[in-house]
């Protein structure tokens, strides 16, 4: 549940890292690191096998692991599109469809979470 906690806050911190992104024009991050769900933190402790089957066959577990995945795409087509020279895109992408899904992710998250908490 710790780790459920810290990606909200990880996650939250990408706003900030798009933000730069966008600003650089020609960022340094690479777009397929951003995009691979299963390679941050929370991601690489999503697809663990330490989590039971009842969890991922969960419907909260999937709704996480779909939303997770969008969240790293969205976040990498920010960078792609500031990397392109097309910052207004980036941006409209960033406080539109980006934020939006940051938001879903971090209530499915938290859903999540309560149900981990209900079952201890």
């Amino acid at each position: 549940m710790a780790d459920i906690e810290k990606a909200i806050g990880n996650h939250a911190l990408w706003m900030s890292h798009l933000r730069d992104a966008i600003v650089q024009a020609h960022p340094s991050v690479d777009v397929a690191e951003v995009r691979a769900e299963d390679q941050c933190e929370f991601g690489k402790w999503l697809y663990d096998p330490c989590l039971s089957v009842e969890d991922r066959a969960s419907s909260v577990y999937q709704d996480v692991k779909r939303l997770h995945a969008d969240f790293h795409r969205l976040a990498a087509r920010v960078i792609e599109l500031a990397a392109s020279g097309r910052p207004l895109d980036a941006y409209a992408l960033l406080y539109g469809e980006y934020i939006t899904m940051s938001g879903r992710l971090a209530i499915a998250m938290r859903a999540w979470q309560d149900r981990l908490k209900g079952s201890s």
